[in-house]
């Protein structure tokens, strides 16, 4: 509320102005407040006194009590905003407590909650095989954000990595969303989400998901020499006897809050077969044609795990065919048809399937490469695949 000004221009309160509309001098003021009240059963102060706080009510020196506030607004006939005495609502609370509140939040997530974050998390996969962002985007980084806050907010080492693990899934498929809507710089960010926690929850597997996804990306953006470096590091686990963390806790994983390393398993022979596929792109882009199909020769694997993060086999076809497609091998057409002969789940797989076919096949098969593009372009559509409908421009 603005502060009103008398004849002289000077600053009045709201208080004074309304005083001084009833025509009361300040002891007038303070001998009517005082019989209010005493007809209200209100506080019991002496005129004197009264006169003594209105001039402090009145200067903002003090402002008055509620008994007060509401004595003062049937006096003078006006509402409390109008007397600039009205309460706003309380303030955000301060660092503290908002700590204290979060701390004690993620404190009360046990072994059940992260159950069900996981269980949500498959249901969110199994909507996404069949929709893709356009179905599940919204609850997937509904998840990412509230294990975010948790994971950020656990103090126990001990129940922090299967929270992580949870985190590095959902934050992987976030990444693949953002992908789709043809955002790489959202892409790369939850991508990196899903890296750092696959580590701390000590998982190869969730580590190796991450840094494909983050490698597609680089793809994405031009940097295939990027994504070949990255996928090349050294500290990636290729070894089966390097050890891996549960995704999910199946028996209650927070008995003290002690520290305790996670529980170790081989890295899925899948798993590595889905790296070298994925190494085997990233050469062939950056030109590496020798290194590519070196690691195309890696030895195949038709399994999929079955904890953590599945892969297809009709994904390790599709990305053997895409390599093949960088290097203008004339088998990349069989094996991406392989791909499609899997039966792939995903519906983003099949997409991609269907349009690398639409290019592999466009100069020895038009009519064929023009049917993949159609049923890619439905499926792009279907599944909110901004990226892959780009590409295929207004192919029909």
């Amino acid at each position: 509320m603005s502060t009103p000004t008398g004849a002289d221009g000077v600053p009045t309160s709201a208080l004074r102005e309304a005083r001084a509309a009833r025509g009361w001098s300040q002891s007038g003021a303070a001998g009517a407040l005082r019989a209010l009240a005493e007809r209200r059963g209100g506080p019991d102060a002496s005129a004197a006194s009264l006169k003594t706080q209105l001039s402090r009510w009145e200067n903002g020196h003090a402002r008055p009590e509620p008994e007060y506030r509401a004595l003062l607004a049937e006096l003078y006939g006006r509402s409390a905003e109008e007397l600039g005495l009205a309460v706003g609502p309380p303030g955000p609370p301060d660092g503290r407590e908002r700590l204290r509140g979060a701390l004690a939040a993620a404190a009360a997530v046990d072994d059940g909650v992260v159950r069900q974050w996981a269980a949500q998390l498959e249901s969110a996969r199994r909507v996404d095989d069949e929709l893709g962002a356009a179905g599940s985007a919204g609850v997937t980084a509904a998840l990412v954000a509230q294990l975010v806050s948790t994971l950020r907010h656990t103090a126990a080492p001990a129940r922090r990595p299967a929270l992580a693990a949870v985190l590095s899934g959902a934050a992987a498929l976030a990444g693949r969303h953002a992908l789709d809507d043809d955002d790489p710089d959202a892409a790369w960010g939850h991508l990196d989400t899903a890296a750092a926690a696959a580590r701390e929850a000590g998982s190869p597997v969730l580590v190796v998901a991450a840094l494909v996804g983050r490698a597609e990306v680089l793809r994405e953006i031009g940097d295939a020499r990027g994504a070949a470096a990255l996928l090349a590091d050294p500290a990636l686990p290729t070894d089966p006897n390097i050890p891996t963390g549960p995704a999910v806790p199946t028996e209650p994983a927070f008995p003290d809050d002690a520290a305790r390393a996670p529980e170790q398993e081989p890295l899925p022979a899948a798993d590595r077969a889905r790296l070298d596929a994925a190494r085997a792109v990233a050469l062939a882009a950056a030109g590496k044609a020798e290194a590519a199909r070196r690691a195309l020769a890696a030895p195949p694997i038709d399994a999929a795990h079955p904890q953590g993060v599945g892969i297809e086999w009709a994904d390790v076809h599709h990305r053997h065919g895409q390599a093949l497609l960088e290097l203008g091998d004339p088998a990349a057409a069989a094996r991406l048809e392989s791909g499609l002969a899997a039966g792939p789940r995903s519906a983003r797989t099949r997409a991609g399937l269907h349009a690398d076919l639409a290019r592999a096949l466009a100069g020895s098969d038009p009519g064929s490469a023009a049917g993949h593009a159609r049923e890619a372009r439905a499926l792009a559509l279907r599944i909110g695949a901004r990226r892959l409908t780009a590409r295929l421009g207004s192919t029909s």
